[in-house]
């Protein structure tokens, strides 16, 4: 019988990838190297029976040991009574508690207590949602004797893990599903079991891809398999190839839809370094293509947008939209006036830059009202329209995704933002949405245009907080900002959070983060589900992050602008270099 998900968190590779190549202009800053290696706290433990006239405590510990090995339920369940183990369902959630010396604790002769601060719960899925800020995990075992031996006689609602077993158990895997347009894939991260053979994990990714998206994207996201698709048993694997057995549901696709399927396929099993054989009823699902198909046929649809023109900084600097040379270290690090942009003739508020890197948005006043102004970066034909969508109250920097959709979030200091998108020929279109009177005061949208990214500012506590939320179709096609999930961070004082191909870059101030540096507002790295928050490798020590800048592209550099107004970024070997410039502050923007 096939198991179900066993769920946890964590680990964000701490790889810094890409060929940028690295800046030589400029003064160079050493940074901290806190986070480069992660520290994953804990050696696995094998799941092992109950041994004969074990106590109380010793026993309840040994259940919570064996109930974190997904493979050993059953030996979890000989730790209890006939009945309890009847009754337990460990596979409906995780509960990740933070593990102390006195997590666990006698009350007395039969009953032993858990008590911790919850970190999360992770669902059937695998989705992780965090646990708000000091919430409790805790449960009473009441034990009773069989046959002479304790024995657990309460049932546990899923299954407890303790925060030093999730590294060595679990580890993040994405399922992959298509934005509304089918161009581009969305990761859709869920949590696995480390322990699994390569043919075990490639079922269960699979299993879980032809479930359809988690609940985090609903119907934001699109899967090309049809209702009752499925695998003809399991997933084996045989040199380092998974063969992927469909079953009918997927006869009456189209050679285009079978080839999305494919991909959705490929780009699962690829981040465990598999290769993939397709078949239905025995004959390739892609009869025109290799029988092991190649991950290369499928990057068209990477998600990171792998784009030269996404590592091109700009920013806006006393009102003037500029173009920042100098970072690949073949000219003088500068600020340059785009001359031949309209968007120079206003004074820019703020400014966005779509992912081609041709075209740009700016926050202004035009004609005596405020509007967010759109046109090319370099032209020299002036007849080009400036386009304008007029606005209403404070509105929040544009931000623009693959499609070349612009959205736009304005009226954020009043009781009802407002967000719009307006498409590439010029049709804007409100997206409904409630922050339920928390003020908004960042938006940065995924490429996919599917995921969104916010700081918002609380009405109860004043406090600044980050959520992601998701675009999702309602009746009519009406668009609404839903599934609206705070990341419960340990952090204040967040002044910014951008996209970043290792998960989010946040600033803001640590408030019991082991190892946080004495410096405030630190850069920080988060899973996209506000698990394994971590400072950035290479933070640095000798200046505070106010702004960031930053993109899922890979060739992507990190960049600060410190709360003195002074620019920085990272390089590849982690170092700082910062602009030599006694120029006004900048504030800096990649495409996106």
């Amino acid at each position: 019988m096939r198991r179900k998900l066993f769920a946890a968190v964590l680990v964000v590779l701490l790889l810094v990838t890409g060929c940028a190549t690295v800046p030589t202009k400029g003064t160079i800053r050493s940074g901290s190297r806190e986070g480069l290696a992660p520290d994953f706290g804990g050696v696995g433990v094998e799941a092992k029976p109950p041994r004969d006239n074990t106590p109380p405590l010793a026993l309840v510990n040994g259940f919570l040991e064996a109930m974190s090995d997904s493979r050993a339920f059953d030996v979890a369940r000989e730790y209890m009574t006939p009945e309890a183990a009847a009754a337990w369902k460990p596979e409906t959630q995780t509960v990740v508690y933070e593990q102390k010396r006195d997590a666990v604790t006698s009350l007395g002769t039969d009953q032993v207590q858990l008590k911790a601060r919850k970190i999360a719960t992770i669902d059937e899925r695998g989705s992780w949602n965090p646990a708000k800020v000091d919430e409790p995990v805790s449960f009473v075992f009441k034990l009773i004797k069989l046959e002479g031996q304790w024995r657990v006689a309460s049932v546990p609602p899923g299954v407890y893990l303790g925060s030093n077993q999730l590294d060595p158990k679990l580890a993040p895997r994405n399922l992959y599903f298509f934005t509304p347009g089918r161009d581009m894939l969305v990761p859709d991260p869920v949590y696995l079991p480390v322990n699994l053979s390569a043919g075990q994990a490639a079922t269960q990714l699979v299993q879980e891809l032809l479930k359809g998206p988690t609940s985090r994207l609903g119907n934001g996201v699109y899967s090309l398999a049809p209702p009752g698709t499925g695998v003809q048993v399991s997933v084996p694997v045989e040199f380092g190839v998974a063969t992927v057995a469909l079953n009918d549901a997927v006869s009456p696709l189209q050679d285009t839809e079978r080839r999305l399927l494919a991909a959705q396929i490929v780009w699962t099993l690829n981040q465990i370094n598999l290769r993939v054989k397709i078949t239905v009823r025995g004959a390739p699902l892609l009869p025109d293509d290799p029988d092991v198909l190649p991950f290369s046929n499928f990057t068209q649809y990477d998600p990171s947008v792998p784009n030269g023109a996404m590592t091109d900084l700009y920013g806006v600097r006393d009102g003037k939209v500029q173009r920042i040379e100098g970072l690949d270290g073949a000219s003088d690090i500068a600020a340059r006036p785009l001359k031949n942009s309209m968007l120079t003739d206003y004074p820019a508020k703020s400014f966005a830059v779509n992912l081609r890197g041709d075209s740009g948005a700016i926050v202004t006043t035009y004609e005596g009202e405020d509007v967010v102004a759109t046109s090319w970066l370099d032209s020299t034909d002036k007849s080009d329209p400036l386009r304008t969508i007029p606005t209403q109250g404070r509105v929040l920097r544009p931000s623009y995704d693959n499609h070349d959709n612009l959205w736009i979030l304005d009226r954020a200091d009043s009781a009802k933002p407002r967000l719009r998108v307006r498409d590439r020929d010029g049709k804007a279109a409100e997206v409904a949405t409630s922050f339920h009177g928390d003020a908004p005061l960042v938006l940065r949208m995924a490429p996919d245009g599917v995921r969104a990214l916010l700081v918002m500012r609380s009405k109860t506590t004043g406090d600044n907080y980050v959520q992601t939320g998701t675009i999702q179709s309602v009746t009519g096609g009406r668009l609404v900002l839903g599934q609206l999930r705070q990341l419960q961070l340990p952090l204040r004082d967040i002044t910014d959070a951008a996209w970043n191909k290792q998960g989010l870059l946040i600033a803001g101030t640590s408030t019991s983060v082991a190892n946080a540096p004495s410096v405030a507002n630190a850069p920080w790295l988060v899973n996209t589900d506000g698990s394994r928050l971590q400072l950035l490798p290479g933070a640095p020590s000798g200046f505070a992050t106010g702004l960031l800048a930053s993109n899922l592209n890979k060739d992507t550099l990190p960049v600060i602008r410190d709360v003195q107004g002074h620019l920085h970024w990272q390089t590849r070997d982690l170092t700082w270099v910062n602009m030599d410039d006694d120029g006004a502050p900048i504030d800096p923007t990649y495409p996106g």
